[in-house]
């Protein structure tokens, strides 16, 4: 059944026009239910009105038999059979065409039923249409404003990481290195307690930490230090501390770093400077200051103590040195991990002894009570034995 659809080019679905199939007059399809039920309702109707009828008929043509019998009654049997049968065949026919009609109009109120479903069915899917792609365009609108917001946080987040680069930049690299000069400062102290271990003040001239290595209360030689804490190598840094180790007849110096000439890490030794990562520093300032006190001990000569501290700086600076000092950590972190589940052993004996403990008081303490009661002491005020 094709059904004509009729709107403006503003109207909404729900202003949308069907024609009726019975009446081809335009309705709603939110009437469309109502239309059905109307055209069911008038299909029982006629169908009950025609039942009706039919029975009035029947009744009616029962009443003329009757009559045409009593008229006939002095006529013959076979002509008497003859009029009921023909009434009785008109009857029927009637009654017939009159059921056609009724199963014609009940079919035709299923298929309006179907068509109607039908075209329900489609509007339904038409605004389930519309629903998503608004929803789809309110997601979209969504997601645009989120990634408009993130790229705005991001925005503010470049400009105060440009800002605080900008006032990194303009500090001083005396300022940015105190912070590492205190903690090698500190470590140096605390390595060697024996020794003197000087700071030098901002400002002035010289290497950041000065120390002097001591033997039986004498002076046996000096290390000098500097620390950089910089994002970028610079050679200077090596220029400037190997004027400071000449002018404090140092016999080392040390540079703390963690950036490297391209190329060179952990450690370097680079026009007569050391130049070693802070991890490292503890571990090689522990060498440099055993060869100092052998050089001072032997009262080897200028020449020997070059010999010497060219043999030591090749050795720092070799893979085996590397080697040697990564199997130092490693054996380091696992004892240090060891030490770590032993004290969790230790706490955990600790804790279940405890425990016992407790329970072991309070069975001593039952079983002093039971033997006080027994005696006679338990319960007693007074604290005497009974009699």
């Amino acid at each position: 059944m094709s059904v004509i659809k009729l709107s403006s080019s503003g109207a909404q679905p729900s202003d949308v026009l069907e024609r009726c199939p019975t009446c081809d007059q335009p309705i709603p399809h939110e009437t469309s239910p109502l239309v059905q039920r109307r055209i069911a309702e008038r299909a029982a109707q006629e169908k009950s009105a025609l039942r009706a009828e039919l029975e009035a008929e029947r009744r009616e043509t029962e009443a003329r038999l009757k009559s045409e019998i009593e008229a006939l009654k002095s006529g013959s049997t076979a002509a008497i059979e003859r009029a009921v049968a023909e009434a009785r065949a008109s009857a029927e026919r009637g009654l017939s065409a009159r059921l056609a009609e009724a199963e014609a109009a009940r079919d035709q109120a299923v298929k309006l039923k179907a068509e109607l479903e039908r075209q329900s069915q489609a509007v339904v899917e038409q605004r389930l249409a519309e629903e998503r792609e608004r929803l789809q365009r309110e997601m979209t609108a969504a997601v645009h404003a989120e990634q408009v917001k993130s790229f705005e946080e991001k925005q503010k987040l470049l400009a105060k990481t440009a800002e605080l680069q900008r006032q990194l930049e303009s500090k001083t690299a005396q300022e940015i290195g105190e912070p590492a000069e205190a903690d090698l400062y500190d470590l140096l102290k605390s390595a060697f307690p024996e020794d003197r271990i000087t700071r030098v003040e901002k400002g002035a001239a010289g290497a950041d930490v000065i120390h002097d290595v001591y033997l039986n209360g004498r002076m046996a030689g000096r290390i000098v230090y500097d620390s950089k804490n910089r994002s970028a190598w610079r050679s200077d840094y090596v220029v400037k501390l190997r004027a400071d180790q000449l002018e404090a007849k140092a016999d080392h110096a040390v540079l703390a770093s963690k950036v490297f000439p391209a190329g060179k890490r952990e450690v370097h030794l680079q026009d007569g400077v050391l130049i070693i990562a802070p991890g490292r520093v503890q571990a090689m300032a522990e060498l440099l200051r055993k060869q100092v006190i052998q050089m001072f001990t032997l009262k080897a000569s200028n020449e020997a103590r070059a010999q010497k501290t060219d043999a030591l700086y090749a050795f720092m600076i070799s893979e085996r040195c590397k080697q040697l000092l990564q199997q130092v950590d490693t054996q380091s972190d696992e004892l240090i991990d060891l030490d770590r589940k032993e004290e969790r052993a230790h706490q955990a004996t600790w804790k279940r002894r405890g425990e016992l403990l407790k329970v072991l008081q309070r069975a001593h303490g039952d079983l002093t009570f039971e033997i006080d009661r027994i005696i006679g002491v338990a319960g007693n005020r007074n604290g005497d034995a009974e009699d």
